[in-house]
């Protein structure tokens, strides 16, 4: 039979810790700039693509529409 062997957790020293939270801090910093620029990106090109969008003429009719047909009253 194998015996079991009970493993102590062994927490960090505190300079670990806070080395580790300085680490995370910093990484959570980059990842939320990273977010914003891309929706700065996303925004801006919504606002170049409407604005391509308004500035193109308005489709044109070939042939005029035809009038809209009166009930005959009887």
């Amino acid at each position: 039979m194998a015996t079991k062997e009970n493993k102590k957790f062994v927490s960090p020293d505190i300079a670990a810790r806070d080395a580790e939270a300085a680490k995370t801090t910093r990484l959570r910093a980059l990842r939320l700039a990273k977010e914003a620029e891309e929706v700065a990106a996303k925004e801006a090109a919504n606002r170049e693509a409407a604005a391509a969008k308004a500035g193109k003429p308005a489709v044109r009719r070939r042939a005029a529409a035809a009038p809209p047909i009166q009930p005959e009253l009887t």
